[in-house]
C-alpha cells in the first residue's frame, strides 16, 4: 500500500528533478551555443544576433600567421606536458594504491591538490620560482607548469584503474618468476592501459585550454591559443575571436569524445557481472 501511495509522488519528484537538470543544462551550455552563430557573423565587431550570415571570420583564422604560431605553440606545449603528466601520474598511482607507502590518503591529497587550488594561486607561486631559474616564457617553463597542474588527472584516472583490478594478478607473476619490469609491462600495464589514455587526453585538453598559467609564464614566442583569445578580447572584438573559440572547443570536444570511448571500451572488456545483470 505504501508503495503503491508513494509512487506517482516519486514520479513527480523524478520528473521536476529531471527538469531542473535540463534547465541546469540549457543555463550552463546556452552562452557556448551562441557562440557558433556569432563566428558566422558578417558583421566587423561582436554582436548577436548577426546582420548576415559570412565564412569570412573562419578564413581570417585559417589565414592568421598569430593563429598558426598560437596552435603550435600549444601543441608543443600540450603534448610534453601531457607525455611527463602521464608518467608521473602512473608512477604516483603505482606507488598510491600498490605500494607501501605511510599516510597514502594525505599522499594522494597532496597529488591532488594543484587540481583543487585555484589556478592563480598556482601561478603567483610558480613565477618567481621560474624567474629564479630563468624558465619565463621558455618551452620547458611552461611545459612544466602545465605537468604540475595536469598530473592529478593522470593520477586519478590510472588510480580508479588499478582499483578495478586485485594484486593478485601482479603477485602471481612475480611468483612465477618475472621482476617488477616485466610484471608491469605484461601484466599492470594492459590493465590499466585505458586509464593511461583517458588521462592523458584529459591532460592534453587541459593544458590546450590552460589560460592563467599561460598568461603568467608565456611570453609573445610561446604565447597559446587561450592567451592570444583573451589579448584580442581586450584589444579587438571582432568575430574572428567567435571563429577561433569555436575550432578550440570542437578541438576540445573531440578529445573527450576519445576519452568518453577509450573509457567505454575498458567497461566493455572488463564484463562487469553487475553490469550485464542489471541489463
Amino acid at each position: 500500500m505504501n508503495g503503491a501511495a508513494t509512487t506517482p509522488v516519486w514520479r513527480i519528484l523524478s520528473a521536476g528533478i529531471a527538469l531542473l537538470a535540463v534547465l541546469v543544462l540549457i543555463y550552463l551550455v546556452l552562452p557556448t551555443l551562441v557562440i557558433v552563430p556569432l563566428s558566422f557573423s558578417s558583421d566587423t565587431f561582436l554582436k548577436f544576433p548577426p546582420s548576415g550570415f559570412s565564412t569570412r571570420w573562419y578564413e581570417s583564422f585559417a589565414a592568421s600567421t598569430d593563429y598558426q604560431l598560437a596552435i603550435l605553440n600549444s601543441l608543443k606545449i600540450g603534448v610534453p606536458a601531457a607525455l611527463v603528466a602521464t608518467v608521473f601520474g602512473v608512477m604516483a598511482a603505482l606507488a598510491v594504491v600498490r605500494g607501501a607507502v605511510p599516510f597514502r590518503r594525505t599522499l594522494a591529497a597532496l597529488i591532488i591538490a594543484p587540481l583543487i587550488l585555484p589556478q592563480i594561486i598556482l601561478a603567483i607561486g610558480l613565477f618567481p620560482l621560474m624567474a629564479k631559474v630563468g624558465l619565463i616564457g621558455t618551452y620547458p617553463g611552461i611545459v612544466l607548469a602545465h605537468a604540475v597542474v595536469t598530473m592529478p588527472l593522470v593520477f586519478i584516472t590510472v588510480s580508479a584503474a588499478l582499483r578495478n583490478y586485485a594484486p593478485t594478478y601482479e603477485l602471481a607473476a612475480m611468483t612465477l618468476g618475472a621482476n617488477p619490469w616485466r610484471t608491469f609491462r605484461h601484466v599492470t600495464f594492459p590493465m590499466i592501459r585505458p586509464g593511461v589514455i583517458v588521462g592523458f587526453i584529459f591532460a592534453l585538453t587541459f593544458s590546450f585550454d590552460e589560460l592563467i598559467l599561460a598568461m603568467f609564464l608565456t611570453s609573445p614566442t610561446t604565447r597559446t591559443v587561450p592567451r592570444l583569445l583573451w589579448e584580442q578580447l581586450n584589444f579587438q572584438m571582432t568575430p574572428i575571436i567567435a571563429a577561433a573559440t569555436v575550432v578550440l572547443l570542437t578541438a576540445t570536444i573531440a578529445l573527450l569524445c576519445l576519452a568518453a570511448i577509450a573509457g567505454a571500451g575498458a567497461r566493455r572488456r572488463m564484463g562487469r557481472p553487475a553490469e550485464g545483470v542489471n541489463g
